[in-house]
Parts: structure tokens; sequence; C-alpha cells
């Protein structure tokens, strides 16, 4: 999902994860209350729109699907307790838990999940979540209206307890998707009784996972959630309650935190820096690259060169060491370093995709920039660089200020800061020239990056398009979509070649930095999707 909303939070701190790749032992007993802080505010419940963390969080926190992410960081089966898959991996059957039930006592069935699979489809929801079901039989046809028949989907309930998947191509990420909080169950009467109010208040939510969202009328800077006595695996659930207070900045969060009001903080880079040898001081990687896109609108932005030497002038060393303090790493792909590995080596996707065009060279971005100028018919620049206002994006902001106007003569750069929500609806109207984004993976795979630079895409914000960039990633999802190691190849030729076009500029590989009580235990951080996963957690 596109995370230019979640932008909100990767840049409003230092950003760090606590527990990462696996869960503490924890107590058997019930433990206390938990007491959280978030940089974001709560904006919706509805699986099929949400688009920041905190909401996110929320989902994932109150809803559960056919899988959930575990402890390794990979899909494991949830609401489902089997899944069987044809030969040609067109055909998924899913045999649900007999005891699954929603916070409202009422019995969920395989019908809640293909009617919110139908509902996310629709072209009247224009959900966020649907550009994940494509491959899915007729998605693709049923939100571009070829299909009005939403019947037609490939989700069919063949009994209360068995969910049957069609899909028109092999989709090896599927099963990763599948826990996705876009393809939760839905309840249909609940969502038709809430209407437009679904999902926009504690009251007009409904739970199908470890808890119950409480205290939340919609624009609550804080709320509460309840430990749900009817989620199927309730006795595994030992933290009553989780507290979230959400604030606009990192200062309160953390004197909250020093105040022992609070067990969690996200940090900026200076409270990361002074906070090293504090307990409970944590830095955890993330799926999750930020970059600078360079918005096709603009005439000098459309020429090659122009967009190497913006990429070229870019000291990432210095901007992750020294503005973001350590809490970042110097990005070498658009990839997430440690979404996935590359079956023909047996190493990081990245370390076998990256080009020399993510790199820094004040020689050669001086030499493409003079060339692209001249293509263009054009002395000098002037650009505006969109950013969120939040303390980590404004002194990004300034660095790439900086590095762009000193190595690119006849460059002038304008750095705009605007609130989070404002920074998201000015990219998807293209109404920027070059910002600053984040995008952290959905799931373990290169697909989940590398869709958005496809001609079309929705979360395609630059206009960057490319028959070349498009032909490498459809041979990848077709063609061999059921030959691994060949896909990958297709895959890392991909990502090679929107470097070489400077598609978008990748600046770092994102960090967390925080502080958590260390008597919290079993907090488990997501590298993909929703942050925090509370189910395993306990404080003692």
């Amino acid at each position: 999902m596109n995370k230019f909303v979640k932008n909100s939070v990767l840049m409003s701190a230092t950003l760090v994860m606590v527990a990462g790749t696996g869960l503490p032992v924890v107590s058997a007993s019930e433990g206390k209350a938990i007491n959280w802080t978030l940089t974001g505010d709560l904006k919706t419940t509805d699986p099929s729109n949400v688009a920041d963390i905190p909401s996110q969080d929320a989902v994932m926190a109150t809803g559960e699907g056919l899988y959930r992410v575990g402890k390794s960081g990979q899909p494991e089966l949830a609401a489902a307790q089997s899944a069987d898959v044809s030969q040609d991996g067109l055909t998924w059957t899913f045999k649900l838990r007999d005891n699954l039930k929603w916070s409202d006592g009422s019995k969920l069935t395989a019908q809640d999940f293909v009617y919110s699979w139908q509902r996310t489809n629709d072209p009247k929801t224009a959900a966020i979540g649907a550009m994940f079901f494509s491959g899915v039989k007729n998605a693709d046809a049923i939100q571009a209206g070829k299909v009005t028949d939403l019947n037609e989907l490939g989700a069919k309930a063949l009994d209360d307890t068995t969910l049957q998947v069609t899909l028109e191509r092999p989709l090896p990420q599927f099963k990763a998707e599948l826990a996705m909080m876009y393809f939760f169950p839905e309840k249909q009467s609940f969502v038709e009784q809430t209407g437009q109010k679904f999902g926009t208040t504690a009251v007009d939510s409904l739970s199908s996972g470890p808890y119950v969202l409480k205290k939340w009328d919609g624009s609550s800077s804080s709320y509460t959630y309840e430990k749900n006595p009817n989620y199927w695996d309730a006795a595994n659930v030992k933290t009553p309650a989780v507290n979230v207070t959400t604030t606009a900045d990192t200062t309160t969060s953390f004197n909250l935190y020093n105040s022992g009001k609070t067990d969690f903080a996200l940090l900026n880079a200076t409270q990361a820096r002074n906070s090293k040898n504090k307990p409970g001081y944590t830095v955890v990687d993330t799926a999750a690259t930020t970059y600078m896109t360079m918005n096709q609108k603009n005439k000098a932005l459309q020429n090659v060169k122009v967009r190497q030497a913006l990429s070229f002038a870019v000291n990432r060393e210095k901007l992750a060491k020294n503005v973001l303090t350590g809490a970042a790493e110097p990005a070498k792909t658009f990839t997430a370093k440690g979404l996935a590995k590359d079956p023909n080596t047996g190493k990081d996707f990245t370390v076998g995709a990256h080009t020399k065009y993510v790199s820094y060279d004040k020689a050669q971005a001086a030499k493409l920039w003079q060339q692209g100028l001249k293509q263009v018919g054009q002395k000098q620049v002037k650009l505006t660089l969109l950013t969120n206002d939040t303390d980590a994006a404004k002194q990004t902001g300034q660095y790439l200020q900086s590095q762009l106007e000193t190595n690119l003569k006849g460059l002038t750069v304008s750095v705009k800061s605007v609130p989070a929500k404002q920074t998201s609806s000015l990219q998807k109207a293209g109404k920027f020239d070059l910002s600053l984004a984040t995008w952290n993976a959905d799931y373990t795979d290169p697909v989940d990056m590398l869709q958005t630079l496809v001609t079309g895409a929705s979360w395609n914000l630059t206009g960057w398009s490319d028959k070349k960039y498009d032909a490498l990633y459809e041979k990848a999802t077709t063609t061999d979509a059921n030959d691994e190691k060949a896909r990958f190849k297709d895959l890392a030729a991909a990502e090679e070649y929107a470097q070489k076009q400077g598609a978008v500029a990748p600046l770092t590989y994102s960090k967390m930095t925080a502080l958590m009580n260390p008597k919290v235990k079993g907090v488990f951080v997501n590298p993909v999707g929703g942050t925090f996963d509370w189910k395993n957690a306990v404080k003692n």
C-alpha cells in the first residue's frame, strides 16, 4: 500500500521497531494494560481503504485474514485452518476454522470473505486495496467496469467454512498478499447498516481479530484496544487492553515515556542519538525505502539525463549518518533491503540488483546535468521539493536542497513542508516537482514495490512510463510467474532498468528507533504491512 501516507510516521521519527524478527517467550498469565504512543492519527478501520500506519495497526489489531504474518515474518494460517492449492496454482481452497466469530458474537463465514473481496473490487468503493487483487479472476475487469456482476469475481463460498479462490494467472506472492488487511473479511449486514460511517468510529467498527476498538469517535487523540473474548485464539491473547495516544510530534511522546505514562515512544534523530544508552532503546530494519520522486509534468524532469543527475548529486552516506544519525542505511535500490532473497544467488535481492545510477558521483552529476539542460533548452531550472512537516522530513529536505544546488549549477530548489495528510493529497494530484516519499512494503516480494512504477499504476505518482520496463514486469508476472529463478531475473532486470532511467531516486533504507518499556514483551514489529502486532504482547 502506498506509504506516501505512511510517510507521516516513517519520516516523523527515525523509525524503529522493537521486536522485529521474533517474539520473546511470554508469561502464560494475564498481563497489564500496555500504553502506546503514535505520531499519526487513526483515520479508518475499513479494511478496504487503509493507507496510513495507525489505521493499518488498528485493522491488524481488530481484524484477521486467512493468514497472519508470524514471528518469522512469513504468513501463517490464521482464520483458515488449511489451504489446498491446485497443481497449476490457479485454484486455492481454504477450510476455515469452525469457531470463527465476529466481536458481536455472530458467526464468521466464508461468505464474509467473499463479500469483503467483492466490495473492495467494486469500482463504487474506490478501494485503496483493489490493486492487490490483480490476478484474481475478473478482478481487473471488475475494477475497470468491464464486468459488472461482482459474483463473477474469483471468490466463492462453497459452504460456511469453505472458500474457493480462482486466479487468472499464477501469483507467487498470493500467499503473502492474503495476510494483508485488504483481504480481511467484512460482515455485509454491518457494513450496509453503518453505510458511510463504516470504519469511522469505534461504534461503527466490527472486529474479527484479537482486540476490539473502544473510545474512538473518529477524531480522538486517544483510544483503546480491548481484548476480544470472541476471537478464536483469545486464550493466547494475554494483554487486556492497549491504550493508544497520538501526538503530532515526538517531543510529546518522548516526554510521556520518560515520565512513565507510556510504554513506547518513537524517536527523532536527536532523541535517538541521546538515547542510545538508555534501557529499552532499540533499532530495527524495516522493509522500507525513502526516495525522491520526479514529476514528469515538469519538462526538465522528463529528460533522463536530468533525472540521472539528480540521483548522482546526493551523498546518501552522509544523509544516513549525519542527518538521520545512523537510523537509516544508504539505499542502493528502490526495492527495500531485507524484503526478499534471490533464489538464483541465495542473497538479498538488493545485492545483485543495483547499478551505479544509485550512487554519489559529483562529476557525473554535473556532466549529465549540463547535457540534460542542453537537450531541454534550459540554462536555469527551479524546482520545488515537497516534504511533510516532521523534523526528519524537513531536515532531509534541507539536506537535499543543499546537495542539489551545490552539485548542479543553475538549479534552484525550494522546500515546501506541509502536514503529512496534505503531502499525500498533493502527491496524488501531481502538484509537485520533486517529493520525498517512503514506501513500506506490504508483503515479502519485490513485486510489491516494483508494481508502483508500471505505466498507469495507481501509485505511480510521477507519471513515469516506459514500455521496456512494463515488458520486463509483465514477463515476471505472467510468462515466468511459475519459474521462480527466471521471475527473479526479470524483476532484477526491471529494478536495474528503472534505476538507469531515473524512475525515482532511492535515498535510504529506513530503520526505526524507539524506546520501549523493558517490561513489555512479545510485541511483534512487522517489517511489512501494518507495523505493530500486539496479539502476543504482555506487560508484567
